[in-house]
């Protein structure tokens, strides 16, 4: 299984202003992405569409809280991992949807492939 990594993601996006980040965390894992911080997994992305007012910033802690490893928001945020800051933030989702949405299918096909014992 090809794993992404935070590197993959913003080699992604093509409205990326600028990232923030702690301790060079470019070859993270990342497993997926999320837009509601109730259904925030460990070692997603949260896609922060709402403004960063103070209840977007609880919306943050929480999907921290939940397990996001990195945010993608359009306004200054202060947060204890990666911050990618986008120009778009609705493109940045579609983008992110669409490389994370290849990956697993193609894991699909491979579990698929060694049930039927093609691998």
């Amino acid at each position: 299984m090809q794993e992404l990594t935070l590197r993959d993601v913003l080699a992604t996006l093509d409205s990326v202003l600028s990232w923030s980040y702690l301790d060079h965390p470019e070859e993270m894992t990342i497993r997926g992405i999320g837009t509601t911080p109730e259904k925030i997994k460990k070692m997603f992305i949260y896609i922060c569409k709402r403004p960063i007012n103070e209840r977007g910033v609880d919306l943050v802690r929480a999907a921290i809280r939940n397990g996001a490893v990195a945010i993608v928001t359009d306004r200054p945020i202060d947060a204890r991992v990666p911050v990618i800051y986008c120009r778009d933030v609705t493109s940045a989702h579609e983008q992110l949807q669409t490389l994370f949405a290849t990956e697993g299918n193609h894991m699909k096909r491979a579990e698929r492939l060694m049930k039927e014992g093609g691998i």
